[in-house]
């Protein structure tokens, strides 16, 4: 964020149920993940500490597991928001897929009653959400792949998981926008939920890459018609 952009920039609010330095990552991890913080733009320390009327050491913290996540990446001129390109758009979903798929394995062999009737309810919501308001079809989509994370019962991986999702949503893309893709995907969900519920460990390990295989086509696909729009336009 540059100097001139701080003086406008409006302050932040936290809600103050957690460590100031975890709300303030968060907060600015939906920022950037919502374009509110665009691609290239420099993240000052000091400018965010005075937004939140904090100090600089949590403000600090908040940066660093930015630029951990990959969310901000450091430069001559000071912490910038990162842009993934295709390449390296490509390369995330590699890991992601892989990570999305683990997690479907080990919750195959670890769910529990509750995790399966949690699974079946997000995909019945799913379903009466297809056709409607695309930002509920992403949350409903976010929350039945959470319920899976959940259900392998694995700290470190969902942590990762978390990390390459932030890295891939910050393109400000879904690729739920249309209403073939999004039955598509419910056949998809009630795959990977029928092999969780039979604990079938393999089987849902298979359907989970092959579902998250189709939806980095569609976004490499749309990553790189933009960068050559892009090109053909500069």
């Amino acid at each position: 964020m540059d100097e001139s952009a701080a003086d406008d920039a409006p302050p932040i609010v936290l809600p103050g149920n957690l460590p100031i330095a975890d709300e303030l990552y968060e907060y600015l991890r939906q920022a950037i993940i919502r374009g509110e913080l665009p691609a290239g733009m420099r993240v000052v320390e000091g400018d965010i500490a005075a937004r939140a009327n904090v100090s600089r050491t949590p403000a600090g913290q908040a940066l660093r597991r930015l630029q951990s996540d990959g969310l901000l990446r450091a430069s001559q001129h000071g912490l910038l928001v990162s842009e993934l390109t295709a390449d390296e758009l490509s390369e995330t979903c590699t890991v992601r897929n892989a990570l999305e798929a683990l997690a479907a394995r080990l919750a195959a062999s670890t769910r529990t009653d509750l995790d399966v009737a949690l699974l079946q309810e997000l995909t019945e919501r799913f379903e009466e959400a297809i056709g409607g308001d695309v930002a509920e079809i992403v949350e409903l989509n976010h929350a039945f792949h959470d319920a899976v994370w959940d259900a392998a019962r694995n700290a470190p991986l969902k942590r990762l998981l978390r990390q390459t999702r932030s890295l891939i949503e910050r393109l400000n893309s879904t690729t739920l926008g249309s209403e073939a893709r999004q039955k598509q995907a419910l056949d998809e969900h009630r795959a990977i939920l029928d092999a969780i519920g039979a604990r079938d460990a393999g089987l849902a390990e298979r359907v989970t890459l092959r579902h998250f295989n189709k939806a980095t086509a569609i976004r490499i696909l749309s990553k790189r018609v933009q960068s050559r729009a892009g090109n053909t336009a500069g």
